[in-house]
């Protein structure tokens, strides 16, 4: 949509986002009278309950559940014949018997099928004249494909970790072509053009407009998708870590998508109506099929583990969440920050990640044993105690997250700046940047099976992964 920049409809457009609240989004909400009267009322969409919402949607999470929990032990069994295995080594993989890979696939079918259930119920709002299934963009799926058999590819021929950044790469271009975060710092840019003729007198070509916020938005979409693949890649590193992580997350995405879904608006015409409809069901069907296939999954991979993932479903996992985010990044800036405030674990231990490895002067594509989960076992915590730590730490930052969305953009950002440097200050004191000597008597790393092995290292606590390293990750 095109503005045209006169300072008049430019006061205008400031005035009404400075008085927008909750409801001021750019899709959502009512018209605010401070907005340009040029854009004719026609269309009302009413407010609806969370019943009404989620009543059509359950079937979603029924289906991904249900099929992740059956092929999970299926995927088990077609790994152990195939020998897609995680093999014990007594130098790193020290858990007593070989364990299956493969879950992921199972974790991917079970979304899948909660997708393909859209077609079989109707949307949550019903109105005349518009669809009464949900229109899932292809472009979503061949994405997803992307990542699974790339993940597939590494954990059976362990790929290059430039290889995988280039698929993962693609799998951002599948979204951007089908017009997924090309626009999630819109409302941004244009405000920022906006202030820039209010405040300083220079106007802003309307078309240089429409590009910087295209080529921002598209690489903002493109390194999201990378960093939550390997955010949540390096997060598999204990039994049950990555997808209760994750689950958790999936569990805010479905509040935060149905809240969405239930807010009234009114709209100029049904084309964007029809779109805006769309969209919030999409967002409700995608975080509660995701929340079902995880749900179906973990209780196979919590310690002890009798399959993993593998990197096929903790890089499915982050791609997932980064769709997530760039579809509540459509509607606003601050959505889009919830999302990274409740990844927020994931974020942190990758980012802190690179920073050790670069004061160690080591490759970012080396592994480590200083991730967080890695510090809490190495302090005692046993791995069920390590991972539930992590599971509250998450759940800690969901509620976060939540609370963002309830404050103004700019409060948010404070909030975000203040809770982050917090975090980073206090993981410097607790050594989590520079890097220490561990030496790990065997006792204390034999975790009856933990896919704590994945990334168990030698004396030095430091390894370099190699094309012939079992199980190479980011």
């Amino acid at each position: 949509m095109r503005f045209a920049w006169t300072p008049a409809r430019l006061r205008g457009r400031l005035e009404a986002v400075s008085q927008c609240g909750l409801n001021g989004t750019r899709e959502q909400g009512t018209v605010n009278s401070a907005m340009p009267t040029t854009q004719a009322v026609q269309l009302i969409k009413p407010a609806i309950t969370v019943d009404a919402v989620l009543s059509p949607y359950i079937y979603i999470f029924y289906a991904a559940f249900l099929v992740a929990f059956m092929f999970t032990p299926i995927m088990r069994s077609v790994a152990i014949f195939y020998n897609i295995v995680d093999k014990p080594d007594l130098v790193r993989k020290l858990h007593a018997q070989p364990v299956a890979y493969l879950g992921g696939i199972a974790v991917f079918l079970g979304w899948l099928a909660g997708l393909a259930m859209t077609q079989f119920v109707s949307v949550h709002q019903m109105m005349p004249g518009l669809d009464d299934r949900l229109r899932i963009p292809v472009a979503v799926v061949v994405a997803a494909v992307i990542v699974v058999v790339l993940g597939l590819a590494d954990d059976v021929m362990h790929i290059s970790p430039r290889t995988k950044i280039a698929g993962q790469f693609l799998a951002g271009a599948a979204l951007l072509w089908a017009g997924i975060g090309t626009d999630v710092l819109g409302l941004f840019i244009n405000n920022l053009a906006a202030r820039m003729d209010v405040k300083l007198g220079l106007a802003v070509p309307p078309e240089l407009v429409t590009w910087v916020n295209f080529i921002a938005s598209s690489a903002l979409t493109l390194g999201l998708v990378v960093f939550c693949c390997n955010a949540s890649n390096l997060m598999d590193g204990l039994d049950g870590l990555c997808g209760g992580v994750t689950g958790i997350i999936a569990m805010g995405f479905v509040f935060l998508s149905v809240m969405v879904a239930t807010r009234g608006g009114t709209y100029a015409d049904l084309p964007r109506l029809a779109g805006v409809i769309n969209d919030d069901g999409l967002r409700v069907v995608i975080s509660l099929a995701l929340l079902g296939a995880i749900l179906g999954f973990v209780p196979f991979n919590f310690n002890p583990a009798s399959i993993f993932m593998g990197d096929a479903g903790s890089m499915f996992l982050g791609f997932s969440i980064a769709l997530m985010m760039l579809m509540m990044g459509k509607l606003d800036s601050k959505w889009l920050l919830a999302g990274l405030v409740m990844f927020a674990l994931p974020v942190l231990d990758t980012s802190l990640a690179f920073a050790r490895r670069y004061v160690a002067g080591r490759r970012f594509f080396s592994a480590d044993r200083h991730h967080f989960h890695h510090q809490l076992v190495q302090r005692g915590l046993s791995v069920k105690k390590a991972v539930l730590v992590s599971y509250l730490l998450t759940t800690a930052f969901v509620l976060f997250g939540v609370m963002v969305v309830f404050l103004r953009a700019r409060y948010a950002v404070a909030f975000y700046m203040v809770l982050f440097g917090s975090i980073i200050v206090a993981a410097y004191k607790m050594g989590m940047v520079h890097e220490r000597v561990v030496v790990d008597k065997p006792s204390d790393l034999t975790l009856g099976g933990s896919q704590a092995s994945s990334e168990q290292t030698g004396a030095e606590g430091v390894i370099e992964f190699s094309k012939d390293t079992p199980r190479g990750r980011l």
